[in-house]
């Protein structure tokens, strides 16, 4: 989906990152937090890789959903967290913007509306596109507030990290298991994981650990 079809408040911003450039709209995606603590998705096992050793790679990231012109972007995201999570939540907003651009350069957007996403991330397109290749792809990723489990929320496959330490999760490239699984500041909200598996940041998350690296993102 075209950028600015789905969000026509962007294409007013007279930035380069933005102005006049094709972007393809490919992913919605969320960051999950209340008072205390930050919420990922932990990938689910047909997504599992295995690394050279035997060991598996298992994904943690932010929620995930594909754009739906049928639905506004906020909706298709509380409705995943509602039936997958089995958690309320609520759009939050900064009042900006910021965009992590393919060369790894940050934009800030401020004042913005407040449907407007917290953050894109733009990546080069993939070859073998066709004649209508964009300039970028692009993960728009929204701030949404928690409020509550609707069941057992150690079915929701969550990871749960305390707000103070979510650069010290974000900073090595991945984690042992049972490393991890040590930390105070983590909480599994899932039984099955491999014990000698790996666990690494992925998609949206890889965009927050350079910004927070940078100290150039904050909520």
């Amino acid at each position: 989906m075209n950028l600015f079809e789905v969000f026509p408040q962007f294409s007013r911003e007279d930035t380069a990152t933005l102005k006049a450039r094709s972007l393809r709209l490919i992913a919605l995606s969320a960051i999950v937090y209340d008072e205390t603590a930050f919420y990922f998705e932990i990938s689910a096992p047909r997504m599992w890789g295995r690394l050279p050793g035997g060991k598996f790679a298992v994904g943690v990231g932010t929620v995930k959903v594909q754009p739906d012109p049928h639905n506004l972007p906020v909706r298709a995201l509380s409705r995943y967290l509602r039936n997958e999570w089995r958690c309320d939540t609520s759009l939050a907003s900064t009042g900006k913007t910021y965009i992590l651009d393919e060369n790894s350069q940050v934009t800030v957007l401020e004042p913005v509306e407040l449907a407007t996403p917290h953050l894109l991330i733009l990546t080069p397109p993939r070859l073998g596109g066709g004649d209508d290749i964009p300039d970028a792809l692009v993960q728009a990723v929204y701030l949404m507030s928690f409020h509550r489990w609707r069941g057992d929320a150690r079915r929701s496959g969550v990871l749960k990290v305390q707000r103070e330490a979510l650069g010290g999760f974000l900073e090595p490239a991945d984690w042992d298991l049972a490393n991890l699984k040590a930390q105070p500041w983590v909480e599994f909200l899932m039984d099955g994981l491999p014990e000698d598996a790996k666990v690494r940041p992925v998609l949206a998350l890889r965009g927050l650990q350079s910004l927070l690296r940078e100290d150039k993102l904050h909520f």
